[in-house]
């Protein structure tokens, strides 16, 4: 039983988490913080914002976005 609800913590955790976003719309929001957010709300992520702020750097620091 505990490892059935463990299972369904993590699946739960997988599928709203930023990390189940997908690549699409990933790559919809840009170079744009905001729109990330909105991309991340509509997938139903939680953690939004550290998320955003991270993927964000990320592109900053491989010259994707300015």
């Amino acid at each position: 039983m505990l490892r059935i609800s463990a299972a369904i913590t993590i699946a739960s955790f997988v599928a709203f988490s930023p990390a189940g976003m997908s690549t699409a719309s990933a790559d919809t929001w840009g170079c744009s913080y905001e729109k990330c957010l909105q991309a991340c709300a509509k997938a139903g992520g939680k953690y939004c914002s550290a998320y955003c702020s991270k993927e964000l750097k990320d592109k900053q620091q491989a010259k994707t976005c300015k």
